[in-house]
């Protein structure tokens, strides 16, 4: 079989995997895209639902005991005519009288449908309501509102009342401090069910029991129930395709029904569907094209090479009357030159025999000194070897020289051409392989830090195995950008990928500066590892508060919001290895001291500070760097409270060197806070808000002092 056939079977039989993988990558992809359609809608109609149902329970809210200023409720006005007086008397009458109006605006203006009134013990005293509810128990609507625990607190959520889905507040009414009743707003589900078709473009299905609630503006109740089981996201129907997003809701009884938005995804899935077809047919046709390319490549490609075989065997029979065309540069073309070049050798070598020999000479020293610099490129091995196959062929060649014999016959020359390329060739892949090796090697530096080698023990990448581990003195610095949502969710995807990455551009040199380096990048997250000293983690904390501050400049002048991030910084004992499956591993590090870097970050929203270290942290730090306690938490798996401090070193030195200033009474009210001894604290805070207003800290301890 000639080579060039075998190559063609070897493309076709290359190109037919290759169809079936990117066939099979196709569909796959079109699986996920259904997926990530579903998934989405699903996500936005519980977002909808969740906004209608809490739009509901704000309303009532409004018109609860604890109302907003400006707007008093009907329970918290006093005296004997007041709607808490009648419910301490428990007459119906009376109270139908008092609230009856109250009752009849709300209804008409659609706020609820259902008014009860219980007494302190969850008995019931009297109810308004346009239906006929002949029984009410306050233990069917709410199993919570009876609890003790729940006095000062307003409870929402959905119950079944009249064997109808209601949207429920209960909250507790006061008579002298007292509680002297509960009082139940209820209205039914149906109205916003209506809202949610509509604003969600899906029908709604609530298995409640004995009767369903269900539109059908889009497919029918028979359609669905017949087709619906626990593991079903997708209905087909009548040539239609609907998502199903169940979202099981316990209601206040302790009781769960079963809800479901469907909506029709019909032209979306024809679309996803048209355009994997066509997909489909494209990567069929390319890699044809290819294919028929390749092919005329190859014939034309092989057909100098053809010639030039033919004309050396000619040539290896003595007839020196062929001749040999050369054309281009390419490999082939240099055979080809190599052919004319002997039979141009063997002409002058039949009328001039010293110039043939001298032409002889000139060829064997400049092959044996092309050889000699190829071998400079090789292992030291295979260096000698090719050295010493030069070196006997060069004395070969002059025991020779004077012999009656032609050197130049076919067969020698032969073999010394095929050397000639073979060598070229050699020295071209080592080349080759040098370069691809060099930029292999910087292209890993990307993806696997240096300095995990180095803490793993490892020269290169090749020597890292999966699991291997070590357990090492560590800080773990997280930090993550505030209200990310809020500002993604304005950006198109593209301006997403700028935004993270020119963020991350303005800070991760702070983390490198100071001899550490990044873990993993969560999405707009950082976490990254110090080995050496907890004060790098700090200063490049600082660092990247510095950097942050000149990046919002900038975004101020291009009109662009403000970036706030968080960074919680811990230190201790971690177990640092490689995680994963033999052909998909990477870095990664576990520990407590992990979880509780994530917790501060998280809780400087809280304490509404950008920068907290722990405690372990803290005390290794230098008395340059400004910091004080700021409070005592409690940590998961941990039997002590964790002491967390504030780095205020990044701040500007006028507010710096006030909270330094104030540092002394900060800390003695923060004991007296301890100690409970809250008046005294409060006068303290009080003193320190005069001097310093903008803490946000010390409003967080006056507030608890005084609530």
């Amino acid at each position: 079989m000639l080579l060039r056939t075998r190559i063609l079977l070897a493309l076709a039989a290359a190109f037919t995997v290759i169809t079936m993988i990117m066939l099979y990558q196709n569909f796959l992809s079109r699986e996920q895209i259904q997926k990530a359609l579903i998934k989405e809608v699903s996500l936005g109609q519980n977002v909808i639902w969740d906004k209608i149902l809490s739009g509901s329970h704000e309303q009532m809210e409004f018109y609860a005991y604890d109302s907003r200023p400006g707007t008093p409720s009907i329970w918290a006005l006093r005296g004997k005519r007041s709607a808490v007086a009648a419910v301490e008397k428990k007459n119906p009458r009376l109270i139908t009288k008092v609230i009856g109006k109250f009752y009849n605006g709300l209804f008409k203006t659609g706020v609820i449908d259902h008014l009860f009134i219980f007494d302190e013990e969850g008995a019931p005293i009297h109810h308004l309501s346009d239906d006929n509810i002949s029984k009410f128990d306050l233990k069917k609507i709410s199993v919570e509102a009876l609890s003790r625990e729940t006095n000062n607190e307003t409870i929402s959520g959905l119950s079944l009342i009249n064997d109808e889905i209601c949207s429920v507040v209960i909250f507790k009414i006061f008579s002298n401090g007292r509680v002297i009743g509960q009082v139940v707003y209820a209205k039914k589900i149906l109205p916003l069910v209506n809202d949610f078709v509509e604003s969600a473009q899906a029908d709604y299905v609530a298995l409640a029991d004995p009767l369903p609630l269900f539109t059908q503006k889009y497919i029918g109740f028979s359609d669905f129930k017949n087709n619906i089981n626990d593991e079903v996201d997708i209905i087909v129907t009548a040539g239609k395709f609907f998502s199903v997003n169940r979202y099981d809701t316990l209601l206040l009884d302790k009781s769960t029904i079963s809800q479901y938005f469907i909506r029709d995804i019909t032209e979306a899935i024809t679309e996803y569907n048209r355009t994997f077809i066509i997909s489909a047919i494209l990567i069929v046709l390319a890699l044809f094209a290819i294919g028929i390319i390749i092919t005329a490549i190859l014939r034309s490609g092989f057909k100098p090479l053809y010639s030039a075989i033919n004309a050396l065997n000619l040539l290896s029979d003595g007839n020196t009357d062929v001749d040999v065309k050369v054309k281009g540069k390419d490999e082939v073309s240099q055979i080809a030159s190599a052919v004319k070049s002997f039979r141009e050798t063997l002409l002058n070598y039949r009328n001039v025999r010293s110039v043939a020999i001298e032409n002889r000479q000139n060829q064997e020293e400049k092959i044996i000194g092309e050889t000699l610099k190829l071998s400079s490129l090789l292992p030291a091995e295979q260096r000698k070897a090719l050295r010493k196959d030069v070196y006997s062929m060069e004395n070969l060649n002059r025991a020779n020289e004077n012999t009656e014999k032609n050197l130049f016959s076919t067969d020698e020359n032969q073999t010394m051409a095929i050397l000639t390329i073979a060598f070229s060739r050699i020295a071209k892949e080592i080349k080759a392989l040098f370069r691809k090796q060099v930029q292999l090697t910087e292209a890993y530096q990307r993806f696997v830090p240096e300095q995990l080698l180095e803490s793993l023990d490892k020269k290169s990448i090749l020597d890292v195995k999966l699991g291997n581990q070590v357990q090492k003195e560590m800080t773990i610095l997280f930090s993550d950008i505030r209200s990310f949502t809020n500002i993604s969710e304005k950006l198109e995807p593209a301006e997403n990928f700028k935004f993270v990455n020119d963020y991350l551009a303005a800070v991760v040199p702070s983390i490198r500066k100071y001899d550490g380096y990044v873990d993993k990048y969560i999405g707009d997250a950082i976490m990254a590892l110090f080995t050496k000293k907890s004060s790098d983690a700090v200063y490049s904390a600082i660092d990247m508060l510095s950097k942050l501050e000149k990046l919002n400049k900038k975004r101020v002048k291009e009109g662009l919001p403000n970036i706030s991030i968080g960074i919680g910084i811990n230190t201790g004992s971690v177990m640092l290895g490689t995680l994963g499956v033999p052909d998909r591993m990477e870095g990664s590090v576990i520990s407590d001291t992990v979880n509780l870097s994530a917790r501060l970050e998280e809780l400087t929203k809280f304490y509404q500070v950008p920068l907290i270290v722990s405690s372990e942290t803290e005390r290794m730090l230098p008395q340059t760097i400004s910091r004080r306690e700021i409070d005592e938490i409690e940590v998961k798996g941990k039997t002590n409270r964790v002491r967390i401090f504030e780095v205020f070193q990044w701040e500007p030195k006028k507010t710096r060197d006030k909270k330094i200033e104030l540092s002394s009474v900060f800390k003695e009210a923060l004991n007296l806070y301890r100690k409970n001894n809250l008046t005294r604290c409060l006068k303290l805070l009080k003193k320190y808000e005069k001097k310093l207003t903008d803490d946000p800290i010390l409003q967080l301890y006056i507030k608890r002092c005084e609530g």
